[in-house]
């Protein structure tokens, strides 16, 4: 616990953000007093535009919202962003598709892009946001603008950059606490950025972040070893930007990130129990009750988490006289990421052994040429080449409950001592009861030309067409299980090794129709690509573990518009694709351990819909409604669940699951904001916003009762500002209702026992929140 760090790192923080000087709190918006909406500029389509002008569907969400609602990293931007849903360890799906896996030798089908560099693993998805100046959400395939494909769609984070001839910046500094069993959780996050000129034409930005978190799940018990469930996170960038106004452009970047403690992303307790249950007794004994609401668990192996990122970018650029722009972008990321957890969350030694130690490293390069927009033809072409090296270490094991006095003698011969001569002597001395190594190396190369186009036909219509060259080439040294268990989970002394390459044409072909000047129309026709990969553990002795590519196809017809000069602006699209090869990972009871495999057919359809009005001065207005059916067209090779009762799965313990919706997929989920802004001093105003938050059942899995329930969230905050500071009370989640993210099968009780116990997993969100923000800026 680290309440009583926190507390006094609160009364520091707060102390200084009320000095004048530094805040992120900033000066009363003009565009909050006008009668009108701002216009929202983006980067959708890697130039500055504005978002009524994008031909796709594009979720924006700024800065001042982000603070205002408390977004502090991508997993809690999903009450913002209907069309995103989280998954498990850093995993998202947008319009109910995703890569729903914990092996890091597949792509995300929803890719992470940081100020244009293309993000390869999703575990960069635990970097907290700070100093971010908007994040946007493009639904849809997004193959051919940003460098690696993304299948179903991408997040598109953009951070603040330098500003010539100012000295500026903030700190802002917020005290939170949320709701625990047994006593509430105390956290404090610090957030400072300083933009200062380096010469006339160069300057430099720093920021940084820190936040101490209590853990949301109460351990009743006293785990041995390190046990690391509080969260602490330190983070620094830094960004340089030369601009001497002759055309060149330097942009250099660095950032470095750490994240220390288990909690928000392991955060998982017992839901139900089956008839059966091997565990009922055990926690019924530590006094813990297994229920929707359960936020306690009685673990007594060691659990932490230790994640670092970092790395370096730079953009050159160079506008010539006629407006063209060839510009290079460079960077490397590098990540170690490195957790335990005790699988059973109990208080005996089912599986109490599961490590995971990953480093990884990507170097990206890019090369651009943009035409410009300002005549009848304009486009942008260019050259990608992405690499990316990674090596994982996994360790599992555990003594499946059976005495100690049992274990090191025959048969089990756990830790035995190893003696000649036939049974009941040991010949062999086994690390674990039941256990899983395994260890993997893989290289990823991926090399691209891209392009595309707009020619306009008349003045209102313009045809935009595009396509992407990819070729990939993949391999993975796997080596499974060498050491010695009673029960192997999984493939003993198993070696896999092998190489997958893959060349695909992406493209994409669309009208855009301008009704009026404040009105456009659009569709567009595409094909989507997200690469091969590879399964981190084998189905069978010498299987090909390859996973082939996933291919997407589809279309969007879409409507966006600024109404009654500009205090109504929509946006509006259905849209259609299918999804050949889906990539999932499932459980295979047979060899107790997680394979990826391919799906057969899979088919989102639905419809986006935002709506943002200015009714009167001050008040701001927001809706954004996202339906979507997400469903496989055809799933031969689904895994059965326990107990389930077709046929096929009494015979190879797999299913059809063509017509059951995809994971990660909720058929509604809509937001609601209103944020008003009203004078109370010539120099003070007062400040209060709502965000509301629904969503339909969400699905997690096939079996009964893995649908996480419908969710309704409401957020409130009330405040004052002046022109360099302001101070806040917020409550997320007001009203408390417990909602876990994602509902999976307990693998010990589906093996063991025979029954369907259910697991759950919760994040910061799932319960509320208060707290006090304040903030000073020059």
């Amino acid at each position: 616990m680290r309440t009583c760090q926190s507390i006094k790192m609160l009364l520091l923080a707060s102390c200084a953000a009320m000095v004048p000087g530094l805040a992120q709190a900033q000066a009363p918006a003009a565009s909050a007093q006008d009668d009108v909406l701002a216009e929202i500029i983006v980067t959708a389509q890697r130039r500055s535009e504005s978002v009524l002008k994008v031909p796709t569907s594009v979720a924006v969400v700024s800065a001042d919202l982000l603070t205002s609602n408390g977004v502090n990293d991508l997993a809690s931007i999903t009450k913002l962003t209907p069309s995103l849903q989280t998954g498990i360890d850093d995993t998202f799906s947008i319009r109910g598709i995703g890569t729903n896996t914990y092996a890091p030798t597949v792509e995300s089908t929803v890719s992470q892009v940081v100020d244009d560099v293309v993000l390869g693993i999703p575990a960069f998805a635990a970097n907290a946001f700070y100093d971010v100046a908007r994040v946007e959400v493009l639904n849809g395939p997004q193959g051919l603008l940003f460098g690696k494909n993304a299948s179903a769609g991408l997040v598109n984070i953009t951070t603040v950059n330098p500003v010539l001839g100012e000295t500026s910046g903030f700190i802002d500094a917020e005290g939170t606490s949320r709701f625990r069993p047994g006593s509430n959780g105390l956290g404090i996050r610090n957030r400072a950025a300083l933009n200062v000129p380096v010469t006339e034409a160069s300057a430099l930005r720093i920021a940084g972040t820190y936040s101490s978190q209590d853990s949301l799940v109460r351990n009743v018990t006293k785990p041995a070893g390190r046990y690391e469930d509080d969260v602490e996170e330190k983070g620094v960038r830094l960004k340089f930007l030369s601009d001497p106004g002759n055309g060149f452009t330097i942009n250099l970047g660095g950032d470095y990130f750490k994240r220390t403690g288990i909690s928000g992303f392991w955060d998982t307790t017992y839901r139900s129990l089956g008839a059966n249950t091997q565990y009922r007794t055990i926690l019924g004994g530590a006094g813990v009750v297994p229920s929707a609401e359960n936020l306690e668990i009685a673990q007594d192996g060691q659990s932490w988490r230790d994640i670092e990122m970092g790395g370096v970018q730079a953009k050159l650029a160079y506008v010539f006289d006629d407006g063209m722009e060839l510009s290079s972008i460079s960077a490397w990321k590098k990540m170690d990421h490195s957790y335990a957890n005790d699988s059973d969350q109990t208080p005996v030694n089912f599986l109490n052994v599961n490590t995971n130690s990953t480093q990884y490293d990507q170097f990206s390069q890019e090369v651009r040429l943009a035409l410009p927009d300002d005549g009848p033809f304009g486009g942008q072409a260019g050259l990608y080449y992405f690499q990316s090296n990674t090596d994982n270490q996994v360790q599992r094991g555990g003594f499946n409950n059976l005495p100690a006095a049992a274990l090191p003698r025959f048969p089990f011969c756990v830790n035995a001592t190893v003696t000649a001569g036939p049974p009941p002597a040991c010949s062999v001395s086994n690390l674990y009861f039941l256990g899983q190594d395994s260890r993997l190396e893989s290289q990823v190369r991926s090399y691209a030309a891209f392009g595309q186009f707009n020619y306009a036909l008349t003045e209102q219509l313009k045809l935009t067409t595009g396509g992407r060259l990819t070729y990939d080439k993949a391999s993975i040294d796997l080596v499974e299980n060498t050491k010695k268990y009673f029960v192997t989970l999984g493939v003993p002394n198993n070696v896999s090794k092998g190489d997958v390459d893959n060349t695909n044409f992406s493209w994409k072909v669309g009208l855009d129709y301008d009704l009026d000047p404040n009105t456009l129309v659009y569709g567009f026709y595409g094909r989507g690509y997200k690469g091969p990969g590879f399964s981190n553990a084998s189905p069978k002795a010498g299987a090909d573990i390859s996973v082939r590519p996933e291919i997407s196809k589809g279309g969007e017809v879409g409507i966006k518009s600024s109404l009654l000069d500009r205090k109504l602006i929509i946006s509006a699209s259905v849209f259609h694709t299918r999804f050949t090869d889906l990539q999932v990972q499932s459980f295979d009871e047979v060899l107790q351990a997680n394979t990826l495999n391919n799906a057969a057919t899979a088919t989102t359809k639905g419809a986006d819909l935002t709506l943002q009005a200015r009714p009167v001065r001050g008040l701001t207005l927001g809706a954004s409604l996202s339906y979507t059916d997400a469903k496989f067209n055809s799933y031969p090779g689904a895994q059965c669940y326990v107990l389930q009762s077709n046929a096929s799965c009494a015979v190879n313990n797999t299913f059809d699951a063509g017509g059951l919706r995809v994971p990660l997929s909720a058929k509604f989920t809509s937001t609601l904001t209103a944020d008003y802004t009203v004078p109370v001093t010539d120099s003070l105003d007062g400040v209060t916003g709502v965000t509301y938050y629904h969503r339909s059942p969400l699905n997690s899995g096939f079996a009964p009762g893995m649908t996480v329930p419908t969710t309704d969230r409401f957020d409130a905050n009330l405040g004052i500002k002046a022109e360099s500071w302001s101070v806040s009370l917020f409550c997320k989640n007001c009203f408390n209702q417990i909602r876990p993210y994602a509902i999976g099968n307990d693998a010990g009780d589906a093996v063991n026992a025979k029954t369907l116990s259910l697991t759950q997993r919760f994040n910061y969100d799932s319960v509320r929140t208060v707290g006090v923000r304040m903030g000073v800026n020059f």
